[in-house]
């Protein structure tokens, strides 16, 4: 019984010590590593972190740290000491695709805190001006009557965009010849040009679409898109497939519990503000999401590895 007695004091003592470290935590400023170059991105992320700051009493610094597939900066915020005042903006590509097709990767997603997703976008399946593609259902006859012709746009590697085009293959049954880019701008200037046909914009381009250089066919998220409400989404197009970009933050392994939560505490209230909503919807309709802790975080990675693996081909992606 002495024994027993003594395992549960020692527990609770543990408890009360983890609670008293998380209120007085953070006790200096916060580095939020952003493992991809300053961009589009960021910039949204910046507006949480901004007013994460006031909130929790410390500056949140970010840190670009891009390179590799994002490995470089996600795996130094992994090394780091998980005592919470280094964690990294967490998306799609450092949390799972990285791990999943770059075999030099060194981390899964079971080796991170999830803190939480703040906010998603839909893409929006596009085609250039030239392409004489107005529907999904045009480019679905198109690459059926001419199996390889059509060219469709990308950055390289694992991205969201060339791993949403490619379970759209899959899905249709159609043949698409990817063609590489550096980056997402590079790879919609050449749909605009003709270069290419279709590929996926994020809502970052929506002047784009607004303006005609680049035709939007459907969107990737479950309903219609307030931005653009005339276009359908993919499974009104007959596609059954839903995938949208999140931006949300990461922990090294081993963060209590108790910061973990106070973190999130912080975030969920930080996002309930409706400029901060503003803010982000402004210029590209990023959406705060609806759970946005880290539970429904790892859900919502697991759920994007299933897609993944049910509808992407094996070999279908390499990383350059």
């Amino acid at each position: 019984m002495r024994i027993l007695y003594r395992v549960w004091t020692m527990t609770i003592a543990l408890g009360v010590v983890g609670v008293a470290a998380a209120q007085d935590w953070p006790t200096r400023p916060i580095q939020v590593i952003v493992p991809f170059p300053p961009g589009s991105v960021d910039t949204k992320a910046r507006i949480v972190t901004e007013r994460l700051a006031k909130v929790l009493g410390q500056p949140l610094v970010m840190q670009n740290k891009p390179g590799a597939g994002m490995r470089i900066g996600t795996e130094q915020m992994l090394r780091s000491a998980p005592d919470g005042h280094t964690i990294a903006v967490a998306v799609q590509a450092s949390t799972w695709i990285t791990p999943l097709l770059d075999a030099r990767t060194t981390y899964t997603a079971a080796d991170m805190t999830m803190l939480g997703v703040a906010y998603d976008s839909p893409m929006v399946l596009v085609a250039g001006p030239k392409s004489g593609l107005h529907s999904v259902k045009d480019l679905l006859n198109s690459a059926r009557k001419e199996p390889g012709k059509l060219n469709y746009a990308a950055p390289t590697g694992g991205s969201i965009f060339r791993i949403t085009f490619e379970m759209l293959k899959t899905l249709t049954g159609i043949d698409v010849t990817f063609v590489p880019y550096r980056g997402l701008a590079l790879a919609l200037q050449d749909v605009m040009s003709g270069q290419a046909e279709v590929g996926f914009a994020d809502g970052g381009s929506l002047s784009l679409m607004r303006s005609g250089l680049l035709r939007p066919l459907a969107v990737t998220s479950p309903k219609r898109w307030s931005e653009l409400p005339d276009v359908p989404t993919l499974r009104e197009a007959g596609v059954a497939l839903d995938m949208q970009p999140w931006v949300g933050f990461a922990a090294p392994k081993g963060l209590s519990p108790a910061i973990q939560k106070r973190f999130n505490d912080a975030l969920a209230e930080v996002l309930q503000a409706p400029d901060v909503r503003a803010d982000l919807a402004h210029g590209g309709g990023a959406s705060v999401v609806a759970d946005t802790s880290p539970s429904a975080m790892r859900q919502r990675i697991d759920r994007d590895i299933a897609e993944f693996r049910k509808n992407v081909k094996p070999g279908a992606i390499t990383f350059e």
